[in-house]
């Protein structure tokens, strides 16, 4: 016996219910049985590719669906964060430049105004 006849003994045949069945779907012609597998979990495969499940639904256990929403937690407060510190940063060089701010500049202090002064002198 060879080792794929021993693989094909490990996939038992598997009862089918058509009453199940949608009553679009037909079943397959005997010239296209050749093109259908079935792995030994009973996944189905077209000319050896796996057929897609469209819609199936995601199964998470307790733990992986609290990793999930902590993550999104986390993520979210990632990105108010670095936001926070974009807006502030495009503040400190807006005030800088002279460009337009989202809120008021300081006022220049006497020693800030000072020390520019000084250093333009050399």
């Amino acid at each position: 016996m060879t080792e794929r006849d021993e693989e094909l003994r490990a996939i038992p045949l598997q009862k089918i219910d058509k009453s199940k069945w949608p009553r679009t779907v037909r079943p397959i012609g005997s010239d296209e049985l050749d093109g259908l597998g079935v792995d030994r979990d009973g996944r189905l495969y077209w000319n050896g590719k796996p057929v897609e499940i469209i819609g199936r639904r995601l199964d998470l256990t307790r733990t992986q669906a609290a990793v999930a929403i902590a993550v999104a937690i986390f993520t979210g407060i990632a990105a108010i964060g670095t936001a926070a510190q974009g807006r502030t940063a495009y503040h400190d060089w807006a005030c800088k430049t002279g460009w337009p701010s989202l809120a008021a500049c300081p006022k220049p202090t006497a020693s800030a105004t000072e020390r520019g002064s000084a250093n333009k002198g050399d």
